[in-house]
């Protein structure tokens, strides 16, 4: 873990769960969704659900670990590789885990895509947004 790593509070499953959120989100919304992407297998449908600002930041993180883990195993077999994009994957899930880009308002990062002007966005809200760091940029800083 670097210091700009976002602290885990626990671990479910192996996969580490990110601090500043109620035991209630983590119980209902986090862990389930950690289940969910457990319960994959196909690369493609891994690939989709990384992509998802919907979807809890751990539990991206895993379908993207999976992905990752499924091309290289393909790979060291020699088997056909998935048809997934390993660097979109990373791009995906880029920002996640780390502090600095750790969105303030939203389970997500600042790196994530917003989708198109006008349509809503899916990310779940926190309840309480974070305290402001100095350095760290406002997606409202962009107008």
């Amino acid at each position: 873990m670097t210091s700009d790593d976002i602290p885990v509070v626990e671990s479910y499953r192996g996969i580490g769960v990110h601090d500043d959120q109620s035991r209630r989100r983590i119980d209902t919304v986090v862990k389930p969704e950690i289940d969910r992407v457990h319960a994959m297998r196909a690369p493609g449908e891994l690939f989709a659900y990384a992509g998802d600002v919907a979807n809890s930041p751990e539990s991206r993180l895993f379908a993207a670990a999976k992905c990752e883990a499924s091309w290289e195993l393909a790979a060291a077999e020699r088997r056909v590789r998935p048809d997934i994009d390993l660097e979109r994957v990373r791009a995906q899930v880029a920002g996640l885990g780390v502090m600095r880009w750790r969105d303030p308002w939203r389970f997500a990062s600042l790196l994530d895509v917003r989708g198109a002007p006008g349509e809503p966005d899916t990310a779940a809200k926190r309840e309480h947004p974070l305290p402001l760091k100095r350095g760290v940029a406002s997606p409202v800083d962009d107008a």
